[in-house]
């Protein structure tokens, strides 16, 4: 019997690597997407990625909103919404609003036009196993679509106190975000691993119906390449092999704690600072659902709710549950426990709103002598709890979950 990868996420046996043109390859266990291929996997990325960069470069040169109140006015663009953070001492926000709003999305649109425009003109690109493991690790933390729901947000709050227009740049974000999105979607990387590469080689294994790890075997994470037990290194993409990530969850429970700690002061603290007539009114994330309810903004209200304080809680007490179901000795169904994994996973970058939206607001509503926003001590906490509890999730191999007794000693050992 033969087989040409494993899922990334249960450790099934596949026969089939890559997708052909217009199909799709998945899991039959597990149900994982392994390999989805556009019907025109060259032109398609080339051209969604070209008008993706277009329209990032046309939302960094315009306003993104013009707010007016009681005939005062100011203007907000991106290059502003950085500068404002690091006037108020938040360089690291600014720095993460920048890398995850402008350099890897930048970055991963320009290596996709490079890469394919490289397969249209029939040449081996020089450097592309470097450009793949980018795209990778990259795809991870593109936040612009978080970036918009935070400046819709931020709209509903300012809305109330003042008048907003919006400028080219937003309508250009937009584009861009849908574009962005829509880009990752036609990209398929083992696709680009056979194309640019090298094609996957069927291996002889002695029970089809076992993980691979069963059959001595273990998958490269980046390339998807079957490796022996013994390989430390794939041959095909040249990273370090591993049979989990983390088997004994030293990783996944130290960034989990991590986060826990500054959870509390991410919700203790100020996460912003209104002055208004020289008066000072500083709002926790609560008090600003508080607020909003008073005002009877209740989508936007449950919105902040929801991704501020019960999405980073509900992660927190996912996480800690797959890492007990993994330790203990009891049986769990383990596609339950999959489909917790692969909610947890999806849901972390959304709790990044609050922090964005702290970010616009401080941005926008600068108008000295009468309002100013400033960010709070809780936006840093809080974002760092964002970022450790996706570096967790992030650690943790869900192929655990599928592994029977035996395998888990194995792997502790």
């Amino acid at each position: 019997m033969t087989a040409q990868t494993a899922c990334e996420e249960c450790d099934h046996l596949i026969d089939k690597a890559v997708a052909d043109d217009g199909e799709a390859v998945h899991c039959p266990r597990c149900h994982h997407h392994i390999s989805v291929v556009h019907r025109s996997p060259v032109l398609a990325p080339i051209a969604y990625a070209s008008a993706a960069i277009m329209m990032l470069i046309a939302s960094l040169m315009y306003s993104f909103m013009s707010f007016a109140s009681a005939g005062h006015s100011a203007t907000m663009n991106f290059a502003q919404t950085v500068r404002s953070l690091i006037t108020y001492g938040y360089n690291e926000l600014a720095l993460l609003l920048f890398v995850t709003l402008v350099v890897f999305p930048l970055s991963f649109l320009l290596i996709i036009c490079y890469l394919h425009s490289a397969m249209l003109l029939n040449k081996k690109p020089p450097g592309a196993k470097a450009c793949l493991l980018m795209l990778q690790h990259s795809k991870h933390w593109l936040m612009v679509d978080v970036f918009l729901i935070g400046i819709l947000v931020s709209l509903v709050k300012v809305m109330g106190m003042a008048d907003v227009t919006f400028g080219l740049s937003f309508w250009a974000f937009c584009l861009f975000t849908i574009l962005l999105v829509k880009t990752t979607i036609v990209t398929d990387l083992p696709w680009l691993w056979r194309q640019l590469v090298s094609p996957m080689d069927d291996v002889e294994v002695t029970d089809k119906e076992r993980s691979a790890y069963a059959n001595n075997f273990q998958l490269c994470h980046y390339c998807g390449h079957l490796n022996g037990l013994d390989v430390a290194t794939c041959p095909r993409c040249h990273h370090h092999t591993h049979a989990r990530k983390d088997p004994n969850l030293d990783r996944v429970l130290a960034f989990l704690l991590a986060s826990m700690v500054l959870y509390i002061p991410a919700n203790i603290l100020p996460i912003m600072d209104t002055s208004l007539l020289g008066g000072s009114d500083p709002a926790t994330i609560m008090g600003g659902v508080i607020l909003l309810w008073q005002l009877k903004s209740y989508p936007v209200a449950m919105v902040i709710f929801i991704a501020s304080v019960m999405v980073p809680l509900a992660k927190m007490v996912a996480i800690a549950w797959l890492a007990y179901s993994v330790k203990s000795s009891r049986n769990f169904e383990p596609q339950k426990q999959l489909k917790l994994y692969r909610l947890t996973e999806f849901v972390g970058r959304w709790s990044m709103i609050d922090v964005f939206v702290v970010a616009i607001l401080a941005a926008l509503i600068r108008i000295d002598g009468l309002i100013v926003i400033y960010p709070g001590p809780a936006t840093v906490s809080f974002a760092g709890v964002v970022i450790l509890t996706m570096i967790s999730a992030m650690s943790f191999d869900p192929r655990l979950i599928w592994d029977d007794s035996h395998s888990k000693e194995n792997h502790r050992s």
